[in-house]
């Protein structure tokens, strides 16, 4: 019995992650393309960052989770070690643009964020999953609240807080995939690669 209690643990942490699909992409995968227009009115298109730099990707939910906001708020206190190692630095997300502009102001983001439109970022980097009780199994109703707010009307969907490494061949050199969003990328790990 004792050790069927700290197994049942296990699978029940990962209960709510088990309809998020994990056939996302992999190192060695060329990498969608990424254009829109980030918070300060500057339109992003992927080909042409990577003529000069190395993309730095990352996906979060809302500025309304505190771990997107810690997440966020460590990357601006590095992005300019990031910048110098050669990452240009995209974030994406499906909250509306007057969020990601709240955002960016409350993690002081000289970085790009860009409001997702009709998903198709998150989409193309099978990042996307709808907020259902099955999906969300712990704070389902608080998510769904939130996700209505922040997100454009009729958008129920949220990304996995992935992160990728683009490198300037347009191949994904590294991936940060986990479906527990309370797991992210190290921003030490990624500055000493």
């Amino acid at each position: 019995m004792k050790k069927l209690i700290p197994a049942l643990l296990f699978l029940s942490a990962f209960a709510g992650f088990s309809q998020i699909n994990n056939d996302h992409l992999k190192v060695g995968e060329i990498a969608p393309e990424i254009k829109g227009t980030d918070q300060f009115g500057k339109n992003i298109d992927s080909e042409n960052i990577l003529k000069e730099q190395k993309i730095l990707l990352l996906f979060y939910r809302g500025n309304w989770c505190p771990y997107c906001k810690k997440h966020l708020k460590k990357l601006s206190e590095n992005l300019e070690t990031l910048t110098k190692k050669g990452y240009y630095v995209v974030v994406v997300t499906p909250e509306k643009t007057e969020k990601t502009k709240e955002t960016s102001d409350k993690v002081k983001a000289k970085y790009s964020i860009i409001h997702d439109k009709e998903n198709k970022i998150m989409d193309a980097y099978k990042v996307t999953f709808e907020v259902t009780d099955k999906n969300v199994t712990s704070y389902y109703g608080f998510t769904k609240n939130k996700v209505a707010s922040y997100n454009e009307t009729n958008n129920n969907v949220l990304p996995v807080p992935a992160t990728y490494i683009i490198s300037k061949d347009g191949k994904i050199s590294f991936v940060h995939y986990d479906p527990d969003y309370s797991k992210r990328a190290s921003i030490d790990e990624l500055i000493n690669m």
